[in-house]
């Protein structure tokens, strides 16, 4: 009888030892849509809601607006990215905060107003819907809670969100951001690849000006001279678009010498959703760190 006794004590213990801690189920909501005065029509999304955060006594909670790449759409995240296990498993071992993240359609607009006005992306996604979101979702709905993120064209287009708005914008990711210097004046204008995966967000015929007058460096200044500046998270892979890594090497050294904080990463990877997966781990505990949903000092906005 001793002997069954300490069998099954240990073999009770093995079971204990043996099963891994359940993780947070957060929840995907797909097929949301979000009214868009600014472009007529309903900006699709996907929504990530970490567990618990509909509940009637929850917190509030800050929100990462998380963007897709050209060709993509705002399911890449949730199906090609893998982002909602990412999230819970990162929340559940305690390395980043819950937070909410909402994943919008863009279009290969590049996240800026076109220039007939027939897509006011830019508009959109920083009016309409962060007011729609604050007003559906249990948010904390200041600055301090709110943040950017995305990859490659996403990528700039989260840059270039924090840095017009950053009293909306505590902070912003770019993975393998799209960063380009603007074009000189006299500069040949060939046909084909940059200009051509541009498409008519800069104008058709593309219009350097009006390319010059969204790219970030000149922006550095301004956003630098913010009280407060949002903080940056910047990555690429070392096997990346050559292109791409210089600009996203180049604007880390440009927000430091601006007094900025700038957190650059290089990782071992090409611009695929492998190195991206990868790069929004660390980006996410990063950003965990930078969100305060007590919203110190701030008037909701």
């Amino acid at each position: 009888m001793r002997g069954l006794c300490r069998s099954l004590v240990a073999a009770t213990l093995g079971l204990l030892v043996a099963a891994p801690p359940a993780e947070a189920a957060g929840r995907v909501e797909t097929g949301v849509a979000f009214d868009s005065p600014a472009l007529g029509h309903a900006i699709p999304a996907t929504v990530y809601l970490p567990e618990g955060a509909v509940a009637p006594d929850g917190p509030r909670l800050p929100v990462l607006y998380l963007f897709h790449g050209l060709g993509g759409r705002e399911s890449d995240w949730v199906g090609a990215g893998d982002i909602a296990a990412t999230l819970d498993r990162e929340i559940a071992a305690g390395r980043m905060r819950p937070m909410i993240v909402v994943m919008p359609m863009a279009g290969d607009s590049w996240y800026v107003d076109d220039p007939a006005g027939e897509s006011r992306m830019a508009t959109a996604l920083t009016t309409d819907l962060v007011a729609a979101v604050d007003a559906r979702y249990p948010t904390a709905a200041c600055r301090a809670a709110r943040a950017t993120g995305g990859l490659s064209m996403g990528g700039y287009g989260a840059l270039l969100y924090a840095f017009d708005r950053p009293d909306l914008y505590a902070a912003a990711i770019s993975l393998s951001g799209s960063i380009f210097s603007p074009i000189p004046e006299g500069a040949p204008m060939r046909p084909g690849p940059p200009v051509t995966v541009f498409g008519a967000a800069f104008g058709e015929p593309f219009d350097r000006e009006r390319f010059n007058a969204w790219t970030l460096f000149p922006k550095v200044p301004t956003v630098a001279a913010a009280t407060p500046p949002p903080a940056v998270f910047l990555t690429a892979g070392d096997d990346d678009f050559l292109s791409l890594v210089d600009g996203t090497v180049r604007l880390h050294l440009a927000l430091k010498r601006a007094g900025m904080d700038s957190e650059l990463r290089v990782f071992d990877g090409r611009h695929d959703w492998a190195n991206w997966k990868a790069a929004i781990v660390p980006a996410l505990g990063w950003l965990s760190a930078h969100l305060d949903a007590t919203c110190p000092a701030e008037t909701q906005q």
